[in-house]
């Protein structure tokens, strides 16, 4: 079994994962120790003879985990979702290039279809990891534990993988089939696309039901597993959503403040504030300062991450970032706005660890393009473009002190709003805001800290989304640019994949 230096049960040698359709039967999907489990072949492995001890229940989870990975050229979650579905989506990004057979580009430009290619690969990665998670569930009962509370740690986390999934679903295609046993092919097609009511309720219970079992903290052999404060901080993120725009539900801004509050009280003990921002993204510090994140490790195993070299230029040899295997696209094509360059106050210390504007070319001269720079790590050595280590954050702890600003603001407690922001700022070497601010200005000025903390991690789309402010933001950058376009909030979801609409007869978005 091959530890990230031996500290993550998720970052494993791993067999290959089976592809699944929608709702399909996992054959094989596990990532395997192979020192502890010989798998026969596949196919002779079915899911009556795998799924019946312990040790193959925690195996299978850990295949639910590594479904958010990278697998070569496809991406991860972090790619997909929080890349080209939110990040590329947003006035952050500029893609410039005339290449519309990108899918950055369409994306970019709000020309994407049903077609895209990237709109089906996030439609079939969450429903792979949601198809074994639904195996395991259908199955873990049945299987004995040496320890009750093992078996009920397993559950849940499965429950919230599974839920995580939904959620992300949800949010980049509104109503989706709910899917929540294994099914067949033929079972699936006939399940129609439930309502976002429906959705919430079913994501938030779900995760609601598996806090008893999670454990508050891991030992050193299991980080990366989904913990408590995981599971409220994602809740708080999910009843933030549902507050917002387009269920606008209000008694859900109660609910992300007790589940935020609930990991706030967990400082020092459960959760940890870097004092740096520079820590929060090296290597050596995966699992420390972030709450709720997908795993990578370098050396060839298929589990690093692709991210850093999709939206770098090709380094030359002098460039202190310097990258061997270059990167798919030059920043040149995808790169980062100017407008996002510009919403960093002066002295703002995260925007030299997160944007450079500058990188020594081939021929050895400065060339000039805007691009990330926060998951890259100097100096290191990769055996192919998908082989960066740092672990992607889907939730820091900074998001829920910010989160929770929000909410205390909408609530109208502005002034006990404020400590909250100033923390992030004065971690970003900026001078505290005033505790008289207004809630307007407040707001403003929260909106603003939000975009440039979590700059380039797939936060900043989802946001103009909830707070509806999209429409305005993105129609006055294109404005900017001269480009040819307009959204209205039908833009603010993808169109369901029309391989999908095909086989099951689904109602399109607008």
């Amino acid at each position: 079994m091959t530890y990230k230096k031996n500290t993550s049960f998720l970052q494993l040698n791993s067999k290959t994962l089976t592809k699944v359709l929608l709702g399909g039967i996992l054959t094989l999907g596990m990532v395997s120790c192979e020192k502890d489990l010989l798998l026969e072949p596949e196919n002779n492995i079915t899911q009556n003879s795998f799924y019946t001890t312990e040790l193959q229940i925690n195996q299978a989870l850990s295949g639910v985990y590594s479904g958010m990975v990278n697998a070569s050229s496809r991406g991860g979650f972090d790619v997909n979702f929080y890349l080209l579905a939110s990040e590329v989506r947003s006035n952050n990004f500029n893609a410039i290039s005339q290449n519309g057979n990108r899918d950055y580009y369409a994306i970019n430009r709000f020309q994407d279809t049903s077609s895209t290619e990237e709109v089906e690969i996030l439609w079939e990665d969450a429903y792979q990891l949601i198809s074994y998670a639904n195996n395991i569930m259908a199955r873990i009962d049945a299987v004995p534990f040496n320890d009750p509370a093992t078996k009920e740690q397993y559950r849940s986390e499965t429950r919230f993988l599974r839920a995580y999934a939904y959620f992300e679903l949800m949010r980049n295609f509104g109503k989706v089939p709910l899917i929540d046993h294994p099914v067949s092919p033929e079972e699936a097609a006939s399940i129609q696309r439930t309502d976002l009511a429906t959705l919430y309720n079913f994501i938030t219970s779900e995760i609601e039901a598996s806090v008893a079992g999670l454990k508050d903290i891991h030992d050193a052999a299991n980080k990366g597993r989904i913990t408590k404060s995981a599971a409220h901080a994602l809740l708080g993120r999910i009843y933030l959503t549902g507050y917002g725009y387009p269920l606008n539900n209000g008694s859900y801004l109660t609910k992300a403040k007790d589940h935020l509050f609930q990991v706030i009280q967990g400082e020092g003990q459960y959760v940890t504030f870097s004092p740096n921002y520079a820590d929060l993204f090296k290597s050596a510090n995966d699992n420390k300062y972030h709450i709720f994140e997908i795993q990578h490790i370098s050396g060839g195993l298929s589990q690093g991450s692709y991210l850093p070299s999709y939206v770098s230029p090709t380094f030359g040899v002098a460039d202190p970032l310097y990258n061997a295997q270059g990167s798919l696209y030059s920043s040149a094509e995808l790169g980062v706005s100017q407008s996002l360059i510009n919403a960093y106050e002066p002295g703002d210390l995260r925007r030299a660890l997160t944007v450079k504007t500058q990188f020594i070319a081939q021929n050895g001269q400065p060339d000039n393009a805007n691009y990330f720079v926060k998951f890259r790590e100097p100096g290191k050595v990769l055996t192919n473009r998908y082989d960066w280590p740092i672990n992607f954050p889907i939730i820091r702890y900074a998001d829920v002190l910010l989160m929770y600003a929000e909410v205390l603001n909408n609530e109208g407690n502005t002034t006990a709003a404020v400590p909250y922001l100033n923390r992030i700022r004065q971690r970003a070497g900026l001078a505290p805001l005033s505790t008289s601010l207004s809630a307007s200005d407040f707001t403003i000025a929260l909106r603003k800290e939000r975009r440039v903390e979590f700059a380039g991690e797939g936060v900043y789309w989802h946001d103009l989304v909830r707070w509806n402010t999209a429409v305005t933001v993105i129609n006055q950058a294109a404005a900017d640019l001269n480009y040819n376009y307009t959204i209205t909030t039908k833009d603010y979801l993808y169109q369901i994949p029309l391989s999908q609409v095909q086989v099951a007869g689904y109602e399109q978005n607008p």
